[in-house]
This record gives C-alpha cells, sequence and structure tokens, in this order.
C-alpha cells in the first residue's frame, strides 16, 4: 500500500431473496441484530475516513479507516467476514464506472447507536493502527475519504477466511494482506450477493419479493512468469433455494435455471451455470485503473405463502465453482419481517358505474384496520397496476373516465405496517358523438363597380339571417368603374342563412349631372378564393331609383359550381377517435378521420386522451347540376357510437 493507492477492490453483487423455509429465528424485539439485517433497514453507514497516526516516527494522514455506525437500538453483529463491493467515484480514474472501493470487514460488534472504527489490516499487524482490522480484496484501486459503501449481502467465500484469519507479518513480501492477493492471483475465487436483504412483509399469502443475485470472480489473472494457474471459471454453479411452501412468480426469471431440482423438504434448488472470467490484473508500476471485474446477475420474483408473525431468515444463494455440490462462498440470509399486527381490511365500495367522460365517485369508506390504526388509501382507477392517486387520507375520490370501460378499480389501504387491496367493478358506458352544427358556407370578395352620371352613389351590403356581413358605399366620379371601385376582404357567409346582396341608388340627394333618364349601370363582382370572378349587374336611374337585392338563390347558383365549402361542429363526450362521412347529395362521397391524439387509432378502452374531444370538420365540394341537394353527414366514433345531420343547398 502506498500513498493514495489503497486495496479494497470491487464488483458490484447484488443481493436477494432465497432457500430454506424456516420458522421464526427471532420475536420483534432482539436482543441483537445482524449486519446485513440493519444494513437492509437502513440502520447502519459504512464511511472511509482518514485516520492520523505515526509510523516509524513519521506523522502521516492516510485513508486507511472505514467506520461502521449504527442507529439500531440494539447492537449489531458483524459475526462473519463481510465483503463490501461498492461502486463509488475514485481517483485517478476519469470515469467512475470503471472502479470499486471494497473491503474485508472482521467479526465485531457495533454498540446499539454506536461506531466501531476498523483500521487497515496491513498497518494493524505491523502495531502501528488498533484492531478491528479490514482488509484488501484488490491489489490496485484508489480510495479516497468519505466515501460511503454499498452493503449488497456477500460474504468472504470460505477459503480467503481461513487465509486472513492466520494473522503475521514478516516483512512487505509476506504478510497476511500479502497472502490474500496471493490467493486471488491463484484461485477462481466467487463471491456472491442477495438483495434485499430485509424486507417487511403482511402474513397472508400471495405477497412478493423481488430477488436478486449477483456473483462476481474476484481472482485476478496476473502476466507474472512464476503464476501460471487458470483463475477464470467457467460452467461454475450459482444456486438459490425456494423455501417449502413459496414459490417463483411464473415469467419472472431474467434468466430461466439450467436446473430446478426438488429437495427432500419440498424446497427447490435453483441452479445456473456461468462463466466468470477473473479480471485482468493493472500493471503494478503504474496502476493506473481499479481491477475490471465482471458480474453475472440473476433475478426473480418470489411469492409467499402465509406466514406467522416474526422474522424469518430465507436461505442463502452460494457459488460452487467446480460444481462438486460443495459451496465455495454464500451470500449473507436476507430476512422477512411479519409484523405481529394484522393487516386492514381493505373495500373498494362498488359497483359503481357512469358515462364515458364523467367522473365516477370512489369510496373506500368500508375499509377498516383491527388495531383502530389510521389508514391511508390510494387508487387505481382502471386495474392496469399503475395507481392513478397518490395516498391520502380521505378514502373517496371522483375518477375521470375518458373512454367507455368494463373491468376493475382497484383501492390500496395501508395502516403504516401492512397493504391490503380490493376491487370493485366499474362499467363506464359509450356516449353517442354529437354534430352540433352544421352549415355550408360560401367564401369570396366583393367588389361594386358603377359607371353613367358624376357623383351619384350607391351602398352595398352583404346580409344574412345573422345580420350585415359586409358593408361598402360606392361614390361615382370621373373615370372608368373599374378604377373607381369599392372592395371588401374575403367574408365568410352561410348559404342556409338565404344570404343577399343588395345595392340602395338614392339618386335626388346628389349633385345634379346629366340627363334625368341617363343610364347608370351598377355591377356587382363575387371574387372566389382561386381568383375565379362571377359578375351580376343592374341599371339605375335618376327617374327610377331603386333598391336592388340578388337573393340567396342567386348567389348560391354562382357557387354550387365553384365549390361550397360544408363545415360541422363535431363533439365526443369522451376520447373517442371520429369517423365523418359525407353523402353530398350527388352520388359522391367523402370520409373524415380524426384522431384523439392526432397521430393514429387509440386501442379500445384507453383512458387518458383528450376529452371531451372537439373537432371541426370542414370539406369543399363542387356540384356539376344546380340541385337541390340534400347534404347528409354521419358521424361515427370508435366504440359504436353515432350521430347524423342534414343540410340544404339549392340554387332554386
Amino acid at each position: 500500500m502506498s500513498g493514495a493507492v489503497l486495496l479494497l477492490v470491487g464488483a458490484v453483487v447484488v443481493a436477494g431473496v432465497a432457500p430454506m423455509f424456516r420458522a421464526p429465528v427471532r420475536s420483534d424485539s432482539p436482543e441483537s441484530m445482524s449486519f446485513w439485517e440493519a444494513a437492509g433497514r437502513g440502520l447502519v453507514t459504512v464511511t472511509v475516513v482518514n485516520e492520523t497516526y505515526d509510523r516509524n516516527g513519521e506523522t502521516v494522514t492516510r485513508p486507511v479507516g472505514i467506520e461502521v455506525h449504527s442507529s439500531a437500538e440494539v447492537p449489531v453483529e458483524v459475526s462473519e467476514d463481510a465483503l463490501l463491493m461498492s461502486p463509488h467515484p475514485l481517483e485517478p480514474p476519469p470515469d467512475p464506472l470503471h472502479t470499486t472501493q471494497d473491503a474485508i470487514l472482521t467479526v465485531r460488534t457495533i454498540p446499539a447507536g454506536g461506531s466501531v472504527l476498523y483500521s487497515y489490516g496491513e498497518e494493524v499487524i505491523q502495531g502501528f493502527l488498533s484492531e478491528p482490522a479490514w482488509w484488501c480484496s484488490e491489489e490496485f484501486q484508489f480510495v479516497q475519504a468519505e466515501i460511503p459503501f454499498r452493503i449488497g449481502g456477500e460474504t468472504l467465500p470460505f477459503a480467503l477466511r481461513d487465509v486472513v484469519a492466520k494473522e503475521h507479518y514478516k516483512d512487505g513480501d509476506n504478510n497476511t494482506q500479502v497472502d490474500a492477493w496471493t490467493y486471488l492471483r491463484t484461485h477462481p475465487t466467487v463471491v456472491v450477493g442477495k438483495e434485499p436483504l430485509w424486507t417487511r412483509l403482511d402474513g397472508n399469502a400471495g405477497q412478493t419479493i423481488d430477488v436478486t443475485i449477483d456473483a462476481t470472480n474476484i481472482a485476478v489473472f496476473t502476466f507474472e512468469d512464476g503464476i501460471t494457474n487458470d483463475v477464470n471459471v467457467t460452467h461454475g454453479a450459482i444456486e438459490d433455494v425456494v423455501p417449502a411452501g413459496w414459490s417463483v412468480k411464473e415469467g419472472s426469471y431474467s434468466t430461466p435455471p439450467d436446473e430446478i431440482v426438488e429437495n427432500g423438504d419440498h424446497s427447490h434448488t435453483l441452479r445456473w451455470f456461468v462463466d466468470l472470467p477473473a479480471a485482468l490484473e493493472s500493471d503494478s508500476n503504474d496502476p493506473l485503473d481499479p481491477t475490471p471485474y465482471e458480474t453475472v446477475t440473476r433475478s426473480y420474483t418470489l411469492v409467499s405463502p402465509a406466514l406467522d408473525a416474526g422474522v424469518i431468515e430465507l436461505p442463502r444463494a452460494r457459488s460452487d465453482i467446480d460444481s462438486d455440490g460443495s459451496a465455495d462462498a454464500a451470500s449473507a440470509p436476507p430476512v422477512v419481517e411479519v409484523p405481529s399486527t394484522r393487516a386492514p381490511i381493505a373495500d373498494a365500495g362498488g359497483p359503481y358505474s357512469g358515462r364515458e367522460g364523467g367522473t365516477v365517485h370512489l369510496d373506500a369508506s368500508g375499509s377498516s384496520d383491527p388495531e383502530g390504526d389510521p389508514l391511508q388509501f390510494r387508487w387505481d382507477f382502471t386495474g392496469d397496476g399503475t395507481f392513478d392517486t397518490d395516498w391520502s387520507s380521505s378514502p373517496a375520490v371522483d375518477a375521470g373516465y375518458a373512454d367507455d370501460f368494463s373491468g376493475s378499480a382497484v383501492v390500496e389501504v395501508s395502516d403504516g405496517s401492512h397493504v391490503a387491496s380490493a376491487w370493485a367493478p366499474v362499467t363506464i358506458a359509450n356516449v353517442d358523438p354529437e354534430i352540433r352544427q352544421i352549415d355550408a358556407v360560401a367564401q369570396a370578395s366583393f367588389r361594386v363597380e358603377m359607371a353613367g352620371e358624376k357623383w351619384h352613389d350607391l351602398n352595398f351590403t352583404l346580409s344574412s339571417d345573422s345580420g350585415v356581413v359586409a358593408h361598402m358605399d360606392l361614390v361615382r366620379s370621373p373615370g372608368g368603374p373599374r378604377t373607381h371601385a369599392a372592395t371588401t376582404g374575403i367574408v365568410t357567409f352561410a348559404l342556409t342563412e338565404h344570404p343577399a346582396a343588395t345595392l340602395i341608388y338614392t339618386p335626388q340627394d346628389d349633385p345634379v349631372n346629366g340627363r334625368p333618364s341617363g343610364d347608370n349601370p351598377a355591377w356587382v363582382v363575387l371574387i372566389l378564393p382561386d381568383g375565379q370572378e362571377r359578375r351580376m349587374s343592374h341599371n339605375f336611374n335618376t327617374q327610377h331609383p331603386a333598391t336592388w337585392t340578388w337573393s340567396a338563390d342567386d348567389l348560391v347558383a354562382m357557387f354550387l359550381r365553384t365549390g361550397v365549402t360544408f363545415r360541422a361542429g363535431l363533439h365526443d363526450a369522451g376520447s373517442d377517435d371520429l369517423l365523418a362521412t359525407w353523402d353530398f347529395g350527388d352520388g359522391t362521397s367523402a370520409i373524415q378521420a380524426f384522431y384523439n391524439d392526432g397521430v393514429g387509432p387509440d386501442p379500445a378502452q384507453s383512458q387518458g386522451g383528450k376529452a371531451p374531444f372537439d373537432m371541426e370538420a370542414v370539406l369543399v365540394h363542387g356540384y356539376a347540376t344546380e340541385g337541390p341537394f340534400v347534404v347528409t353527414l354521419t358521424l361515427h366514433d370508435d366504440d359504436g357510437g353515432l350521430a347524423t345531420a342534414t343540410v340544404s343547398v339549392d340554387s332554386g
């Protein structure tokens, strides 16, 4: 060990749940607690710290201490050598994912609410630091103070326990720490971990635990001439045990076991065969990289039987390097806590019914707790496994359903220690879509031109049942009619609202000019959006002032051939996709699809879309004849709902 190069080793091992089912090993009020259970409960932390001490007359400060702190109310027992494998950012490697900070903690008791300082073993056996000792499992590694360790449930392989137990120091090449590194260069060495280290379940059957097992070969392949051992693991066995009465959730294996063996006690051994290459040793003269370990992970979901109150110790995962039936290393034993209090009784109420686009009042106030504990509730409106509300003290909620639905609403009820669930049937009916408005409109601008006597004026008005659409005043002045005209912008008006274009000629109040019987021709020019023009004209004179009107029939006839714009307001109370089918009454038709998400069809009973769903359907259609025509719009939603509406167009 020199400078900041310390030897702690790393690979990330994750623990899980496993072997043979056993009765509770202790009550809820233990006299002590295992290091692993305390870690699973979040009651212990393990952190690298600097130690300042005298080393052969020189005062040095180095990150050679490991402080284990406990907040448990009982002593915490490190009852077997624990291997900590923890991926933390260390220097000098720039990529923190390529390094680890690891250590072997020797057996010790951590007092309730107290701490124990472990010191680097090589300094301990030389007399520079005090026990307890920790040892490195990786020769070249970069460590720093204030870095916490990850506690994953790996224990020291059995053969290495004998090595570190023989404490001695002759010189820098002959001591316990060197013995450990020599062993790693000459023997395949697999560690195995299991998580979660601690789980709390209620006593009901069918509770699940997601088990993860990680295996890593921490042996090191070296190019030293004197070492020729093959330290890779080929077809080694990683094993776990499903206790009697427990089962594995179907389809939950990340990788199915190569073998499943039923044991005499009705437990089952799960066995995977894996290859675990050793790591390549860093350059001892220039150790720029930590040892690059490779980890194999296997996982599955364990399903519990009915359990009595207490703490149950589950089986350890283990490694069998040469598959000879004898374990070489084992994980810590995970524990399951079953509190003595009973679970609440969940009642989801119901059955419930409603209509899409509306809300349904879900009420779980019938739930109770045997001990009278206050309850928290959360709801999954559709039973899809995703909860739609956060935990709340209110048992009731107004659930929105954007689409029709036939299924179940699920409520979870918690008393702080246990969670119970219940479901209730929910039926949400489809609502027919609506055509809230339909009309046929024209779009054009209007120009008024006038010839004849000077100084006479015209008033133009475009009106409909809705009122005035456009209005213009024009006074005749010298020059051609086209150069003295008035024009509107593009206007839109409904052909079904009896549009009319009216010219008013009032010569009596105009300056006298010309002959009383002289012609005063006027033109109303319709300018369509594509630039086409349609002209209507009338002659006025001072002897016969008049008001002239072009009726709806006149205007509709002009637009029928050039294109009538049909518009409809579509509405769905829910989030359904809509399909609009237009029958134009002349033997032709058109279809428009309106998707709620704007992209494509949604699946059946799809909640969470836009509700209500409102769209405007717009189509332009031209006719070959003058009609009359009855246009029928049929609107379907994607759940079988239907609506129809008609509009008539007729040139008269």
